[in-house]
């Protein structure tokens, strides 16, 4: 495994985007602990492509790597795999998932079967009204499509999701969807690599957000139903076909 080398940034909004020369992972402002450090390192690194999908995740190695001992990074695999973004055999060791068509229609199903619902309880409960965090996620996500910045693009487009299905709030269905949040962004940013199809879906997720704006429960539900099964399809045709 090539090492590792952590740099600090002072910046709120630095964690995200691409990576220092030289640097393998950009952690965020001090966490609580240094397994949350650790977690959220290697996090980043997985979501924005840096360890891609069947990347060995060796503990020594990350622990030298990083700086710490084996403990810290041993918690942070096992809340990785909590997540999904990381496979633990006990033949193969832990490594970064890898990601096959399999994958992509369990994930995209338990979406399709869930987030719609979410939206339009949010519909139902507030009517037309405007949903201007969501608003200014999808600004976000243009600006970052058209500098071709994929990784913080799709952050950018899970807050859209975010903010459209919280604010129904119902904590049981927006504990489930953010749980696969982090899943459904390494998943969608690995497919815009070998395929860019964020135009396409920001086009659908304005038709959506303008369905909810205008008060229209049962076309933000369809529309947002549609959205995800269109997903799911292209992603297996890009990546299903062998693992990756």
């Amino acid at each position: 495994m090539s090492s590792f080398r952590v740099t600090r940034t002072t910046s709120a909004e630095q964690p995200y985007g691409v990576p220092a020369a030289g640097a393998l992972v950009i952690p965020v402002e001090q966490p609580a602990s240094r397994s949350d450090r650790v977690y959220d390192s290697l996090r980043r690194a997985i979501l924005d492509g840096t360890l891609p999908p069947g990347r060995a995740l060796v503990e020594r190695e990350l622990a030298e790597s990083l700086g710490v001992s084996k403990t810290p990074v041993r918690e942070a695999l096992k809340k990785l795999a909590l997540s999904g973004l990381v496979e633990m055999n006990s033949y193969s060791g832990v490594s970064v998932r890898r990601i096959d068509g399999s994958l992509i229609e369990e994930l995209y199903t338990a979406r399709a079967g869930v987030e719609p619902t979410a939206i339009r309880l949010a519909v139902v409960a507030y009517g037309p009204t405007r949903y201007d965090a969501a608003r200014q996620a999808l600004d976000e996500a243009q600006r970052l499509a058209t500098a071709g910045e994929t990784a913080a693009l799709g952050l950018a487009n899970r807050r859209f999701h975010r903010e459209i299905y919280s604010a129904g709030g119902n904590r049981f269905l927006c504990e489930f969807l953010n749980q696969l949040q982090d899943l459904t962004t390494f998943v969608a940013t690995a497919g815009w690599r070998l395929k860019a199809t964020f135009e396409q879906e920001a086009e659908e997720h304005r038709a959506i957000l303008a369905a909810m704006e205008a008060g229209d429960a049962d076309l933000a539900e369809r529309l947002a139903g549609a959205h995800i099964r269109k997903a799911a399809h292209t992603l297996v045709s890009v990546l299903g076909e062998q693992p990756r």
